[in-house]
């Protein structure tokens, strides 16, 4: 008789998070797949780790002078039993019951190297089915794609593509552009998006830190073809979705979006310096 498959281990980096892991950890027992939990904590001096300790299977502590994005996701990895392991951000909260059972079943496909949400195509389109992300979409929109926030990958593959510990943001885009490069594909379909409002409701001036910090980071490990103003201009205006929700106004005057594309545009811009 054949041992039991081991559990899928889920990742969730926290840092004084106990307004809000708490939940993180129930939606994760609410899955119809048993999955391991691992915290990587870094350096929490509220009730984070007392809540860690009784939720989670493993809780495992770094510096927080040696944090790093890509060090906790690869420490995390490192502790992990499962053979597909997920990170889980400790803001995030799982609606559905089936996340985890939903995004196992895309690895019946070999080829599959990672999962993750999103509501939205590469070209703005709500997205209804399952796409799959090759080197070749990943030049259409550098920063869409896979999102370490919620989602998935196959241990053997971050075995051969740890993260980078020394980039300041984008791990997850760096990390799957080598993935790409490397002949898999990555799985996205909307009934696996988990929110990351986190960006829009820490305000207007941090989502425009955010954009540029990981455009800059994004531009300085990944051929990201370079952007002028003009082109940036031209984006603001022109790249609405084909088939929009709303009239085409509201996406041009959307200050949110505003502060990404001049993020992006100045973060490229010291990249290149």
């Amino acid at each position: 008789m054949s041992p039991a498959p081991a559990r899928p281990s889920v990742i969730v980096r926290t840092k004084n998070s106990a307004a809000s892991v708490e939940e993180t950890f129930r939606t994760l027992r609410r899955q119809t797949v048993q999955c391991e939990i691992i915290v990587v904590d870094s350096g929490s001096s509220d009730n984070t780790l007392a809540l860690a300790k009784a939720h989670a299977d493993k809780v495992v502590g770094i510096a927080s002078e040696r944090f790093s994005f890509g060090r906790a996701l690869n420490v995390g990895a490192e502790n992990a039993s499962g053979e597909i392991v997920f990170a889980l951000s400790s803001h995030c909260f799982l609606e559905r019951d089936d996340w985890i059972e939903r995004s196992l079943a895309y690895y019946e496909r070999a080829d599959v190297a990672a999962t993750n949400g999103a509501p939205l195509a590469p070209n703005g389109n709500p997205l209804f089915e399952t796409f799959y992300q090759t080197s070749t979409d990943a030049w259409t929109d550098p920063y869409w794609g896979f999102s370490n926030h919620a989602g998935s990958w196959r241990a053997s593959v971050w075995r051969a593509h740890r993260f980078d510990e020394e980039i300041e943001a984008c791990e997850d885009k760096e990390w799957a552009w080598r993935v790409l490069n490397a002949g898999h594909v990555l799985a996205f379909h909307p009934a696996l998006a988990v929110s990351s409002k986190h960006r829009e409701l820490s305000g207007t001036r941090a989502l425009f830190d955010r954009s540029r910090r990981e455009a800059r980071a994004l531009a300085c490990h990944v051929p990201v073809p370079p952007r002028s103003a003009g082109e940036a201009v031209r984006q603001w205006w022109d790249q609405v979705p084909e088939r929009p929700i709303y009239p085409p106004l509201f996406y041009r005057l959307n200050y949110l979006r505003l502060a990404e594309i001049l993020g992006r545009y100045l973060g490229q811009a010291e990249a290149r310096r």
